[in-house]
């Protein structure tokens, strides 16, 4: 994400640690159920295997990092969006960014280690900056219920399990757990669900040499017609047509992968 693009969704977990540094543009993030917008000069933190997603859109410029957890790296044990405002702090950070690109384009002896080294300066300059405004931060019960549920969804999307399944385990009805969604991401819950197996669908449709029929199987689907309706419904093509139509180009795995909403 080093240039503008036109468009970008990351989503969700891939089991990697993620930071996101948004130098200009706009955006939105949904982190464990809860959709903010962000603006220039905001850095974000991502816990490996927390659902989440980022959307970027025109002329927007920024930095995506993905970190192995088995990095030696400490890692902070929450997520957390940070807006810098103060020019000097601008500065420092965007330098440090900038180093740990630059080093992980080098062939240059040591160049793990040193990633390494950058990315935990990087996380104690922006720790320090921080202070305890975002890991203080008490979680209130609707905040808590799109955690539990977005969590929910992560581990269950390609079960064929619907809205009510999902209410039924976090013992809310389901115009609850809509109401609570919609309020808080501008989508209701049974939407939620859809993206996130329509974003799998895409990566598979992508990645993967499978069969329409396996493809749907794996969602979760007792009906590839069923599963071709729905894609077809969202993405106003069939899923054959999206597989022919996009090329399996750097830009366009980005755009679908990281995995999750």
């Amino acid at each position: 994400m080093r240039r503008p693009v036109p468009e970008l969704r990351m989503d969700g977990q891939n089991g990697f640690y993620k930071i996101i540094w948004l130098s200009k543009g706009n955006g939105r993030v949904m982190i464990d159920g809860q959709t903010r917008g962000i603006g220039p000069n905001t850095f974000v933190f991502v816990p490996a295997s927390i659902p989440h997603v980022f959307e970027v859109g025109l002329n927007t410029y920024g930095t995506y990092i993905a970190i192995d957890p088995t990095s030696k790296i400490q890692f902070p044990s929450h997520s957390f969006i940070f807006a810098l405002l103060n020019i000097m702090q601008q500065t420092d950070i965007s330098k440090t960014v900038d180093a740990i690109v630059s080093e992980a384009a080098s062939e240059l002896p040591g160049k793990e280690i040193n990633i390494e080294a950058l990315v935990q300066m990087l996380l104690v300059h922006i720790l320090r900056l921080t202070g305890d405004k975002v890991e203080n931060v008490k979680e209130t019960s609707a905040q808590r219920l799109m955690r539990k549920f977005t969590r929910i969804l992560e581990a269950r999307y390609h079960s064929g399990s619907g809205l009510s399944d999902y209410a039924d385990v976090l013992g809310v009805t389901t115009t609850h757990l809509s109401r609570v969604s919609r309020s808080m991401n501008g989508k209701s819950a049974g939407q939620l669900i859809q993206d996130r197996i329509l974003s799998e669908a895409q990566f598979l449709l992508l990645n993967s040499d499978l069969k329409m029929q396996d493809i749907s199987h794996k969602l979760g689907f007792n009906s590839p017609a069923y599963f071709t309706r729905l894609f077809n419904a969202k993405m106003n093509q069939t899923p054959k047509d999206y597989r022919k139509s996009r090329a399996r180009g750097p830009e366009e795995v980005q755009r679908i992968r990281a995995r999750g909403l």
